[in-house]
Protein backbone atom coordinates (compact mmCIF):
# COMPACT_ATOMS: atom_id res chain seq x y z
CA UNK A 1 0.00 0.00 0.00
CA UNK A 2 1.42 3.60 -0.67
CA UNK A 3 2.04 5.53 1.86
CA UNK A 4 -0.34 7.94 3.15
CA UNK A 5 0.41 11.80 2.41
CA UNK A 6 1.71 14.09 5.70
CA UNK A 7 -0.76 16.81 6.35
CA UNK A 8 -0.88 19.82 5.00
CA UNK A 9 1.03 22.56 8.12
CA UNK A 10 -1.91 24.37 9.89
CA UNK A 11 0.53 27.02 9.26
CA UNK A 12 0.51 26.70 5.51
CA UNK A 13 -2.91 26.00 5.35
CA UNK A 14 -3.97 29.34 7.17
CA UNK A 15 -1.88 31.28 4.64
CA UNK A 16 -3.15 29.78 1.87
CA UNK A 17 -6.58 30.40 3.46
CA UNK A 18 -5.82 34.19 4.09
CA UNK A 19 -4.76 34.78 0.12
CA UNK A 20 -8.30 33.35 -0.64
CA UNK A 21 -10.09 35.28 1.21
CA UNK A 22 -8.56 38.69 0.05
CA UNK A 23 -9.06 37.12 -3.52
CA UNK A 24 -11.39 39.26 -6.26
CA UNK A 25 -12.65 37.29 -9.28
CA UNK A 26 -14.13 39.62 -12.23
CA UNK A 27 -15.06 38.85 -15.32
CA UNK A 28 -12.70 40.13 -17.93
CA UNK A 29 -14.56 43.25 -20.09
CA UNK A 30 -13.26 41.58 -23.06
CA UNK A 31 -10.41 39.45 -24.75
CA UNK A 32 -6.91 40.04 -23.07
CA UNK A 33 -3.89 40.27 -24.87
CA UNK A 34 -2.31 37.37 -23.30
CA UNK A 35 -5.12 35.05 -24.80
CA UNK A 36 -5.43 36.33 -28.09
CA UNK A 37 -3.55 33.85 -29.81
CA UNK A 38 -5.25 31.10 -28.48
CA UNK A 39 -5.77 28.20 -31.15
CA UNK A 40 -9.23 27.66 -30.51
CA UNK A 41 -11.76 30.27 -31.97
CA UNK A 42 -14.40 29.21 -29.59
CA UNK A 43 -12.77 29.48 -27.05
CA UNK A 44 -11.85 32.97 -27.44
CA UNK A 45 -15.85 33.67 -27.98
CA UNK A 46 -16.52 31.47 -24.57
CA UNK A 47 -14.24 33.84 -22.66
CA UNK A 48 -15.69 36.87 -24.51
CA UNK A 49 -19.09 35.60 -23.73
CA UNK A 50 -18.59 34.50 -20.23
CA UNK A 51 -19.80 31.31 -20.90
CA UNK A 52 -18.35 29.76 -18.08
CA UNK A 53 -18.28 30.19 -14.14
CA UNK A 54 -15.75 32.45 -12.49
CA UNK A 55 -12.31 30.77 -12.05
CA UNK A 56 -11.66 30.38 -8.24
CA UNK A 57 -7.89 29.79 -7.46
CA UNK A 58 -6.23 28.06 -4.47
CA UNK A 59 -3.94 29.91 -2.25
CA UNK A 60 -1.15 28.07 -4.19
CA UNK A 61 -1.77 29.30 -6.80
CA UNK A 62 -2.84 32.89 -5.53
CA UNK A 63 0.59 33.18 -4.10
CA UNK A 64 2.60 32.34 -7.09
CA UNK A 65 0.94 34.86 -9.13
CA UNK A 66 1.96 37.30 -6.45
CA UNK A 67 5.45 36.11 -6.74
CA UNK A 68 5.11 37.05 -10.48
CA UNK A 69 4.10 40.37 -9.70
CA UNK A 70 7.39 40.25 -7.36
CA UNK A 71 9.47 39.05 -10.58
CA UNK A 72 8.87 41.54 -12.57
CA UNK A 73 9.62 44.54 -10.22
CA UNK A 74 12.92 42.98 -9.89
CA UNK A 75 13.55 42.53 -13.98
CA UNK A 76 12.68 46.09 -14.08
CA UNK A 77 15.23 46.82 -11.11
CA UNK A 78 18.00 44.42 -13.38
CA UNK A 79 17.39 46.62 -16.63
CA UNK A 80 17.71 49.92 -14.92
CA UNK A 81 21.15 48.34 -12.96
CA UNK A 82 22.30 48.20 -16.33
CA UNK A 83 21.33 51.79 -17.27
CA UNK A 84 18.09 50.71 -19.11
CA UNK A 85 15.27 54.01 -18.92
CA UNK A 86 12.08 51.92 -18.55
CA UNK A 87 8.87 53.62 -18.07
CA UNK A 88 5.54 53.51 -19.06
CA UNK A 89 4.80 50.20 -16.65
CA UNK A 90 1.08 49.03 -16.83
CA UNK A 91 0.30 51.21 -19.91
CA UNK A 92 -3.34 50.23 -21.32
CA UNK A 93 -3.81 48.16 -24.41
CA UNK A 94 -7.12 48.93 -26.49
CA UNK A 95 -7.72 47.33 -30.14
CA UNK A 96 -10.60 46.01 -32.23
CA UNK A 97 -13.34 48.53 -30.33
CA UNK A 98 -11.45 48.65 -26.78
CA UNK A 99 -12.84 44.81 -26.99
CA UNK A 100 -9.31 43.49 -26.38
CA UNK A 101 -7.71 44.72 -23.90
CA UNK A 102 -4.68 44.11 -21.29
CA UNK A 103 -1.94 46.43 -19.88
CA UNK A 104 1.93 46.37 -20.92
CA UNK A 105 4.78 45.56 -18.62
CA UNK A 106 6.47 48.57 -19.73
CA UNK A 107 8.53 50.38 -22.40
CA UNK A 108 12.53 50.81 -22.67
CA UNK A 109 15.26 52.96 -23.99
CA UNK A 110 18.77 51.86 -23.69
CA UNK A 111 18.76 48.46 -24.39
CA UNK A 112 21.96 47.10 -24.79
CA UNK A 113 21.26 45.47 -28.45
CA UNK A 114 19.87 48.63 -29.78
CA UNK A 115 19.78 51.57 -27.39
CA UNK A 116 18.09 54.17 -29.83
CA UNK A 117 15.51 51.96 -30.25
CA UNK A 118 12.25 51.90 -27.95
CA UNK A 119 11.38 48.61 -26.94
CA UNK A 120 8.59 47.23 -25.68
CA UNK A 121 8.90 45.62 -22.74
CA UNK A 122 7.07 41.79 -21.84
CA UNK A 123 8.24 39.90 -18.99
CA UNK A 124 7.73 35.94 -17.66
CA UNK A 125 8.82 33.54 -15.77
CA UNK A 126 9.40 29.67 -16.09
CA UNK A 127 10.20 26.48 -14.62
CA UNK A 128 13.27 25.13 -15.91
CA UNK A 129 11.41 22.33 -18.46
CA UNK A 130 10.24 25.31 -19.95
CA UNK A 131 12.88 27.86 -20.16
CA UNK A 132 14.45 24.97 -22.04
CA UNK A 133 12.23 25.25 -24.58
CA UNK A 134 11.96 28.90 -24.66
CA UNK A 135 15.96 28.75 -25.78
CA UNK A 136 15.78 25.87 -28.06
CA UNK A 137 13.00 27.16 -30.34
CA UNK A 138 12.27 31.07 -29.28
CA UNK A 139 9.15 32.60 -28.31
CA UNK A 140 7.01 32.51 -31.21
CA UNK A 141 7.31 28.60 -31.82
CA UNK A 142 7.36 27.76 -28.03
CA UNK A 143 5.12 30.14 -26.34
CA UNK A 144 2.59 31.74 -29.31
CA UNK A 145 0.50 32.91 -26.51
CA UNK A 146 3.35 35.52 -25.13
CA UNK A 147 3.86 36.07 -28.72
CA UNK A 148 0.60 37.41 -29.45
CA UNK A 149 0.52 39.19 -26.53
CA UNK A 150 4.07 40.81 -27.89
CA UNK A 151 3.14 41.70 -31.44
CA UNK A 152 -0.41 42.90 -30.37
CA UNK A 153 1.80 45.60 -27.79
CA UNK A 154 3.56 46.72 -30.28
CA UNK A 155 0.89 47.58 -32.43
CA UNK A 156 -1.32 49.23 -29.80
CA UNK A 157 1.80 51.73 -29.44
CA UNK A 158 3.53 51.86 -32.55
CA UNK A 159 6.74 50.12 -31.87
CA UNK A 160 9.00 47.98 -34.27
CA UNK A 161 10.95 46.58 -31.46
CA UNK A 162 9.88 43.81 -27.97
CA UNK A 163 12.62 43.38 -25.38
CA UNK A 164 11.01 39.83 -24.08
CA UNK A 165 13.10 38.62 -20.96
CA UNK A 166 11.89 35.33 -19.21
CA UNK A 167 13.33 34.34 -15.77
CA UNK A 168 13.98 30.78 -14.56
CA UNK A 169 11.94 29.99 -11.67
CA UNK A 170 14.45 27.21 -10.69
CA UNK A 171 17.89 28.76 -11.08
CA UNK A 172 17.32 32.28 -11.97
CA UNK A 173 18.61 31.72 -15.63
CA UNK A 174 17.65 34.44 -18.20
CA UNK A 175 17.03 34.80 -21.74
CA UNK A 176 16.15 37.98 -23.52
CA UNK A 177 14.99 37.44 -26.77
CA UNK A 178 14.27 40.88 -29.19
CA UNK A 179 11.11 39.90 -30.81
CA UNK A 180 10.96 42.28 -34.67
CA UNK A 181 7.16 43.46 -35.21
CA UNK A 182 5.33 41.52 -37.69
CA UNK A 183 2.74 43.63 -39.34
CA UNK A 184 0.96 40.49 -41.68
CA UNK A 185 0.80 38.41 -38.48
CA UNK A 186 -0.57 41.40 -36.54
CA UNK A 187 -3.25 42.10 -39.05
CA UNK A 188 -4.42 38.74 -39.31
CA UNK A 189 -4.27 38.45 -35.60
CA UNK A 190 -7.03 41.40 -35.31
CA UNK A 191 -8.68 40.66 -38.32
CA UNK A 192 -9.55 37.00 -36.48
CA UNK A 193 -9.88 38.94 -33.02
CA UNK A 194 -12.36 41.01 -34.48
CA UNK A 195 -14.14 38.31 -36.45
CA UNK A 196 -14.93 36.14 -33.50
CA UNK A 197 -16.17 39.25 -31.81
CA UNK A 198 -18.78 40.42 -33.92
CA UNK A 199 -19.67 36.77 -34.22
CA UNK A 200 -23.55 36.50 -32.85
CA UNK A 201 -22.91 32.38 -32.45
CA UNK A 202 -20.05 30.42 -31.29
CA UNK A 203 -17.52 29.41 -34.38
CA UNK A 204 -15.72 26.26 -35.00
CA UNK A 205 -14.32 23.85 -32.72
CA UNK A 206 -10.87 23.69 -33.08
CA UNK A 207 -11.64 19.93 -32.86
CA UNK A 208 -15.02 17.64 -32.70
CA UNK A 209 -12.76 15.02 -30.93
CA UNK A 210 -14.16 14.95 -27.12
CA UNK A 211 -10.57 13.88 -26.03
CA UNK A 212 -8.46 16.41 -28.17
CA UNK A 213 -5.97 16.91 -26.43
CA UNK A 214 -5.90 20.55 -26.77
CA UNK A 215 -9.46 20.79 -25.04
CA UNK A 216 -8.44 18.39 -22.17
CA UNK A 217 -7.91 21.60 -19.76
CA UNK A 218 -10.09 24.23 -21.30
CA UNK A 219 -12.23 25.82 -19.14
CA UNK A 220 -14.70 26.02 -21.36
CA UNK A 221 -14.98 22.47 -22.00
CA UNK A 222 -18.09 21.69 -19.89
CA UNK A 223 -19.98 24.57 -21.94
CA UNK A 224 -18.44 23.75 -25.40
CA UNK A 225 -18.23 19.46 -25.21
CA UNK A 226 -20.52 18.32 -22.83
CA UNK A 227 -23.44 20.18 -23.10
CA UNK A 228 -23.81 22.27 -19.59
CA UNK A 229 -25.84 25.78 -19.86
CA UNK A 230 -23.80 28.83 -19.95
CA UNK A 231 -24.09 31.59 -17.56
CA UNK A 232 -27.17 33.80 -17.49
CA UNK A 233 -25.48 37.15 -18.45
CA UNK A 234 -26.38 39.77 -21.03
CA UNK A 235 -23.67 38.37 -23.19
CA UNK A 236 -25.00 34.97 -23.62
CA UNK A 237 -28.28 36.68 -25.05
CA UNK A 238 -29.16 36.81 -28.26
CA UNK A 239 -30.74 40.73 -27.48
CA UNK A 240 -27.00 41.84 -27.10
CA UNK A 241 -24.19 43.00 -29.28
CA UNK A 242 -20.66 44.40 -28.43
CA UNK A 243 -20.59 47.88 -30.17
CA UNK A 244 -17.24 49.08 -32.16
CA UNK A 245 -17.18 52.43 -30.98
CA UNK A 246 -14.18 52.48 -29.50
CA UNK A 247 -15.14 52.24 -25.76
CA UNK A 248 -15.84 48.59 -25.56
CA UNK A 249 -19.67 49.03 -24.96
CA UNK A 250 -22.49 46.57 -25.38
CA UNK A 251 -25.89 47.72 -26.51
CA UNK A 252 -29.44 45.88 -26.20
CA UNK A 253 -31.47 44.96 -28.76
CA UNK A 254 -35.02 44.98 -26.40
CA UNK A 255 -34.49 47.72 -24.49
CA UNK A 256 -32.77 49.80 -27.33
CA UNK A 257 -30.06 51.42 -24.94
CA UNK A 258 -26.88 50.76 -23.97
CA UNK A 259 -25.69 48.10 -21.37
CA UNK A 260 -23.24 48.67 -18.43
CA UNK A 261 -20.59 46.21 -17.24
CA UNK A 262 -22.97 45.69 -13.68
CA UNK A 263 -25.91 45.44 -16.06
CA UNK A 264 -24.43 42.69 -18.40
CA UNK A 265 -23.11 40.47 -15.26
CA UNK A 266 -26.81 40.81 -13.69
CA UNK A 267 -28.77 40.25 -16.81
CA UNK A 268 -32.42 40.86 -17.54
CA UNK A 269 -35.83 39.14 -16.75
CA UNK A 270 -36.08 39.59 -21.15
CA UNK A 271 -32.87 37.49 -21.38
CA UNK A 272 -33.74 34.79 -23.96
CA UNK A 273 -30.50 32.38 -24.64
CA UNK A 274 -27.94 32.77 -28.21
CA UNK A 275 -30.11 29.44 -29.60
CA UNK A 276 -26.68 27.82 -30.62
CA UNK A 277 -25.97 28.10 -27.03
CA UNK A 278 -29.57 25.81 -25.82
CA UNK A 279 -28.38 22.17 -25.54
CA UNK A 280 -31.18 21.34 -27.92
CA UNK A 281 -33.26 21.63 -31.06
CA UNK A 282 -35.47 25.21 -31.49
CA UNK A 283 -39.15 24.01 -32.84
CA UNK A 284 -41.04 27.27 -32.05
CA UNK A 285 -40.61 31.33 -31.53
CA UNK A 286 -43.82 33.23 -29.89
CA UNK A 287 -42.89 36.94 -30.67
CA UNK A 288 -45.53 38.23 -28.99
CA UNK A 289 -44.78 36.58 -25.75
CA UNK A 290 -41.21 36.81 -26.63
CA UNK A 291 -40.61 33.23 -25.96
CA UNK A 292 -38.48 30.33 -27.52
CA UNK A 293 -39.47 26.51 -27.32
CA UNK A 294 -36.67 23.95 -27.54
CA UNK A 295 -36.68 19.90 -27.53
CA UNK A 296 -33.89 19.62 -25.14
CA UNK A 297 -31.25 16.56 -26.27
CA UNK A 298 -33.05 14.69 -22.82
CA UNK A 299 -35.99 14.68 -24.64
CA UNK A 300 -37.85 17.12 -22.42
CA UNK A 301 -39.91 20.70 -23.16
CA UNK A 302 -38.14 23.69 -22.40
CA UNK A 303 -39.52 27.45 -23.00
CA UNK A 304 -37.04 29.81 -22.94
CA UNK A 305 -38.32 33.51 -21.67
CA UNK A 306 -41.64 32.13 -20.10
CA UNK A 307 -42.87 34.09 -17.56
CA UNK A 308 -42.45 31.81 -14.03
CA UNK A 309 -39.86 29.20 -16.10
CA UNK A 310 -36.97 30.96 -17.10
CA UNK A 311 -34.11 28.73 -15.61
CA UNK A 312 -31.98 26.41 -18.07
CA UNK A 313 -32.85 22.96 -17.69
CA UNK A 314 -36.33 23.39 -16.39
CA UNK A 315 -38.96 21.80 -17.68
CA UNK A 316 -42.95 21.33 -19.03
CA UNK A 317 -44.65 18.72 -19.92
Amino acid sequence: MAPLPRPQASTVRAIYDAYEAAAESWDSLGISVGEANAPCDRQLWYSFRWASPLEKHHGRQLRLFATGNLEEDRLVEDLQRIGVDVYGQQDRIRLVGSHVRGKCDGKAMGIPEAPKTEHLLEFKSSNAKGMKEIIKKGCKEAKPLHYGQCQLGMHAFGLTRCLYLVSCKDDDTLYAERIEYDAEFTLRLLARLERIINSPVPPSRISEKPDWYECLFCRHKAVCKEAAWLRVTCRSCLHSTPEMGGDGHWSCARWSKPISFDEQKSGCPAHLHIPDLVPGEQIDVDEESETISYRLHSGALWIDGAANDNEPGATNA
